[in-house]
């Protein structure tokens, strides 16, 4: 890594000769360049020193003093080249004052850290020793993350020193290896390339100056001071010491102060509007439009919003007061430990309802500020153009002043809400933390006078009838448990009706569903009498649902409608097997708005109960179980037909599903183009396609068997060829080695 040569002037000088009268032909004669090697005497300096910024700030001032006497003789790329030495030499020089600038700056340890004298143990010492401490500890990490940003800063100035020394002996190993001719445009590069690595050299030693200040601003001493004074305190405040100041004396102070300067605007607002009533008077018994008076009821108007506005915001601060100060007196009954442990949950309350308004106030505060500076901006404008001695100039100096004053108030009452905030959080903590220190007992008292108050707490009256909430949960209770019998019920009820009188499934369903529904009105209007609910509040409720009903749930009406139409009728019931829409399926459940039907393939399809009445559905399990299928076969020509029927009724015969009775038809359906068909009718018992797939899968099996042992031929599509013969045909031969051979032939083969 290079250093600072202690002769860089003289180096600088003889570059320049070099470069406008040629260089020697020798590269060990090269004169070395700024950014060689530092002279053994210099090693022994820190170069972060005051004494060694001096020196080369020196140097570089020299450096600058020759290069401005040789800029004068200079021209074309001479020139140029010296300029841009020139400008590096600059942001050296700059980085030097920079460095020299913050080793001369005072330590701020030393005045930022003193803690004040001790104070007599109160609230009021209390909060200011807790706001001393934030103040500390933002510093602290305000500083934290400067001193994260220098050594950032730092590590990059020592990357771009790698790379410029890397470029400088680049350009040196370039400069040694040129030829002869071309040693000047290299020694121009070399200049560079060394007077970069100094700036980036430079640029290291203040990146480590700062890193070295942000590191002695050390405040850990500070801090453990302060909280042992805050636990001394907070101790000494617990057994009843301290001074008998009451703690929101800050509070009402500054509701003084406000009600001071509220009177003030006040007053000065009724003189403005006095002087305003009399400019306009002159400006309308002017018998021409006078500029100056427009000017001056404009500025008038202007500063008479302004005060306007701030009786109002100083009205505003005023109500704000007795939440202030209310919350010094959390504070001061907690840290004195005489808070009343039952009103720890609503004043935990209280606290929060103020720090959601303290941060609005902040909010507004910080959105009122630009604008006030922008107004304030706005009227010194006016003002620097405003003739002197006029009452245009002096009521736009008072709205000046008044606009500062407003301006400056709002700072501090921003300060003053953020410090608001921050003793709000703070009275928040005490109380959490003095809630977690509840006995038991006392927690079991409150959960118990907290539950009782609840339970009884009156939400709404209806005919005199008081609705509490108490009243509401045993409602729902009655509601849930009169659900659960309804679902229990329904279901004793149907089996019990469908032993007794054999109904089907589907029958026992819709007794099951009927039922639900009954005794779950039932069990609906016992719970609302038991909470004692007048059932007559419901006679314009239900007419007014009724039109609801009527508009907005035709649908919904309609299949529910459907459903029960579904449930008397009963074209389709539970377990019946039908086809909606080409899809096969048994149903699984008739509810009150739709139906669900698991199709053959175990998708389930809800479908809307007006469907079934809309549409054509098969119902394949209506009336009974008995379903038609059919095999056909095709035997090729020539096959003996009667024996085709025997073996057909043979097979139609030994299987045991298929019904005797209705009997099974066979019939010889017609001669094919490919085969001789048979079809064989028959009735199978069964409450699925599925189930007669596979009777009919049963049958083709034994008929194909049959057929193989009496060697008969299931027919298959053919085709018959004819070719014209008329002409020859010609034939080709291959040889062994590939070659073809042709020649007519008279006939086909």
């Amino acid at each position: 890594m290079s250093t600072f040569p202690r002769s860089a002037s003289g180096r600088i000088l003889t570059a320049a000769f070099l470069l406008l009268f040629g260089a020697p032909a020798d590269a060990q004669e090269f004169p070395a360049l700024p950014g060689g090697p530092r002279d053994e005497g210099a090693e022994a300096q820190d170069p972060s020193s005051p004494a060694a910024i001096a020196s080369r700030r020196s140097e570089v001032a020299s450096e600058l003093r020759a290069l401005e006497e040789r800029l004068r003789d200079a021209n074309g790329a001479d020139f140029e080249h010296l300029r841009a030495i020139e400008d590096k030499l600059r942001k050296l020089a700059e980085l030097l004052d920079d460095h020299a600038a913050i080793l001369a700056r005072p330590p701020p340890a030393a005045e930022a850290l003193q803690l004040p004298a001790p104070e007599a143990p109160s609230p009021l010492a209390l909060n200011a020793l807790y706001e001393l401490h934030f103040t500390i500890a933002s510093e602290g990490e305000q500083r934290d993350a400067l001193l994260r940003e220098a050594r950032h800063a730092l590590e990059a100035a020592k990357d771009r020193l790698d790379r410029a020394e890397k470029e400088r002996r680049r350009a040196r190993d370039v400069l040694a290896e040129a030829e002869p001719g071309a040693k000047a445009g290299a020694a121009r590069v070399l200049a560079l390339r060394e007077l970069e690595s100094r700036l980036a050299q430079e640029e290291v030693y203040l990146r480590r100056t700062e890193t070295r200040a942000l590191q002695e601003l050390a405040d850990a001493e500070a801090r453990v001071e302060l909280e042992r004074r805050i636990a001394e305190m907070r101790d000494v405040l617990s057994k009843g010491g301290g001074s008998s100041t009451p703690g929101i004396s800050p509070a009402t102070e500054r509701e003084g102060n406000l009600v001071r300067r509220r009177q003030a605007a006040e007053r000065r607002l009724a003189s403005v509007e006095l002087a305003l009533e009399a400019a306009q008077n002159r400006y309308l018994r002017r018998a021409e439009p006078s500029t100056e008076l427009l000017a001056e009821v404009e500025a008038l108007t202007g500063l008479r919003d302004l005060l306007r506005r701030q009786v109002a915001l100083t009205h505003a601060q005023i109500a704000r007061q007795q939440e202030r100060r209310q919350i010094w007196s959390y504070w001061d009954s907690l840290v004195r430990g005489e808070a009343p442990r039952g009103d720890l949950g609503a004043w935990e309350a209280s606290t929060q309802e103020q720090i959601a308004a303290l941060r609005d106030v902040e909010f507004e505060v910080a959105a009122r500020l630009p604008e006030l500076g922008r107004s304030l901006d706005g009227v010194r404008r006016q003002l620097a153009t405003a003739p002197a001695d006029s009452n245009l100039h002096r009521t736009l100096l008072e709205h000046v002043e008044t606009l500062s004053r407003l301006y400056d108030e709002q700072q501090a009452e921003a300060a003053a809400a953020a410090a608001d905030l921050r003793m709000t959080e703070r009275v928040l903590a005490e109380i959490r933390d003095q809630t977690e220190l509840i006995d038991w007992r006392e927690y079991a008292a409150l959960a118990v006078q907290s539950a009782s108050d609840l339970w009884n707490y009156e939400i709404t009256t209806v005919d005199d009838a008081s609705i509490t909430t108490g009243s509401i949960v045993l409602a729902i209770l009655l509601f849930l448990l009169g659900l659960w019998a309804a679902r229990h019920g329904s279901s004793f009820v149907a089996q019990t009706m469908r032993r007794r009188f054999k109904l089907d499934a589907g029958a026992a369903h819709a007794l099951r569903t009927l039922s639900f529904y009954a005794l779950l009105v039932a069990f609906t209007l016992l719970a609302l009498r038991a909470i004692h609910f007048p059932l007559t509040a419901f006679t314009v409720l239900g007419g007014a649902l009724a039109i609801g009903v009527g508009f907005g749930s035709q649908n919904v009406m309609n299949n529910f409608i459907s459903g029960l139409i579904l449930m008397l009728e009963r074209p389709v019931r539970a377990h019946d097997v039908v086809e909606v829409d080409g899809n096969h399926g048994t149903i699984e459940k008739i509810g009150a708005r739709s139906t669900q039907i698991r199709s053959v393939d175990g998708r389930h399809i809800i479908v809307p109960n007006s469907f079934f009445l809309e549409s054509n559905v098969v119902n394949w399990t209506l009336s009974d179980d008995l379903i038609r299928a059919k095999v056909s076969v095709g035997v090729i020509y020539g096959s003996p037909t009667r024996l085709v029927e025997q073996l057909i009724r043979q097979v139609i015969d030994e299987d045991d599903q298929i019904l005797q009775v209705p009997e099974p038809v066979l019939v010889f359906e017609e001669f094919g183009d490919n085969a001789l068909i048979f079809d064989a009718y028959f009735w199978v018992k069964a409450r699925s396609p599925m189930e007669v797939r596979r009777v009919q899968s049963r049958v083709r099996f034994r008929i194909d068997d049959l057929f193989r042992q009496h060697e008969l031929v299931i027919a298959f599509p053919q085709r018959d060829v004819h070719i014209d013969s008329s002409a020859p045909l010609e034939v080709r031969v291959l040889t062994a080695n590939g070659k073809a051979t042709s020649g007519p032939t008279d006939d086909a083969t």
